[in-house]
């Protein structure tokens, strides 16, 4: 019996280190949150230059570590305009999708979200969106890979030795609903690049249930409240300074990041700018993490690439390696009237 009881609660300790840091890694994260706007914020639906975009994201972390994590995010927004011709109040529909594997365990999470959106001008040049993401969610895990006590005979282990568990008091699959929500506010400055944008958003609105216990009592997901703030001033006619601020709290957990970063404009030419951007983010957590990060702009695509080096206690397993993130934008223009808009956003 005690040892029984010992298997729950190494079994138990051991999911959480597969989900990562227990409540750090509820939610998908990434580094690059200003190129994930849909995970940061709900608000961000349809904040962009463009008719249509497409947003891809890739993060792979710990690999040297036995609890490796892989982590993908996309997502699809179409902009619907309230009025012919007038292109500063719209609706904006979508699809958001992710998919993330975790440790040796393979905790596996699929998220599908519907991200709906609302853009309103509040002023010349300002304007506020509204978004909400209904989602559908399922987690699971492979049970092949999971030991116990009872099959170390003799100090060994045996994996044919029997686990004495009858399974009854485990779930290795479930399924929820989830919903979110945000606001946004985005200023941009006449006949200039410069802008900004403010916002917050609630995560996990409802709480839905997320635990693999089939006997536990009424186990709710935390709910995720971020506050942000990013901007880019035009400094030059070919450089620009960006800035940006995040912080974030889910339960017990808190979150602050902070970066600076410069674009140059390499070519100026309207629909085929290029343009290059450095920066540095640091993120709070426990002393967590130094991100160094690259992006190219190149007409409405958008490439980037960062890379984290761990500060954190867990130097000691990782060696200062984080892990590397990549992402991905495509906006699309659709034709119509012609219109003065700069399509690097």
């Amino acid at each position: 019996m005690k040892g029984t009881l010992y298997a729950r609660h190494v079994l138990f300790f051991v999911l959480l280190l597969s989900s990562g840091n227990y409540l750090s890694a509820q939610d998908i994260h990434f580094s690059q949150f200003g190129n994930s706007p849909l995970n940061l914020n709900p608000g961000l639906n349809g904040v962009f230059g463009g008719d249509i975009r497409f947003v891809g994201n890739y993060r792979s972390q710990w690999r040297g570590v036995p609890v490796p994590y892989s982590t993908f995010s996309g997502s699809i927004e179409n902009k619907i305009y309230h009025k012919p011709n007038r292109y500063d109040r719209y609706f904006t529909g979508g699809l958001l999708l992710h998919y993330d594997r975790q440790g040796t365990l393979e905790l596996t999470s699929l998220q599908i979200g519907i991200p709906i959106g609302l853009t309103m001008p509040l002023a010349k040049n300002q304007f506020l969106s509204l978004g909400v993401t209904p989602a559908f969610g399922q987690r699971s895990f492979d049970t092949d890979h999971w030991t116990f006590d009872a099959q170390f005979v003799d100090c060994l282990f045996d994996p044919t030795a029997s686990t004495r568990e009858s399974g009854s008091l485990f779930s290795d699959n479930l399924q929820y609903f989830d919903l979110n929500a945000g606001l946004n506010y985005r200023f941009h400055a006449k006949k200039t690049r410069t802008r900004f944008d403010i916002g917050g958003a609630i995560h996990h609105i409802n709480r839905p249930n997320h635990d693999f216990w089939t006997n536990a009592k009424d186990v709710r997901l935390a709910a995720r409240k971020a506050v942000y703030g990013t901007g880019l001033a035009q400094v030059s006619d070919k450089f620009d300074l960006l800035g940006q601020v995040l912080y974030q709290e889910q339960g017990a957990y808190r979150e602050l990041l902070y970066g600076i970063g410069g674009r140059l404009l390499l070519n100026d030419r309207p629909y085929n700018e290029l343009a290059l951007q450095v920066g540095v983010s640091f993120r709070h957590r426990y002393t967590d993490a130094f991100i160094w990060n690259m992006e190219v702009h190149w007409r409405t695509w958008t490439l980037g690439f960062s890379y984290d080096l761990n500060l954190s206690d867990f130097v000691v397993a990782t060696d200062n390696r984080g892990g590397p993130e990549v992402s991905l934008i495509y906006r699309l223009y659709k034709i119509k009237p012609v219109v003065k808009q700069c399509p690097i956003d």
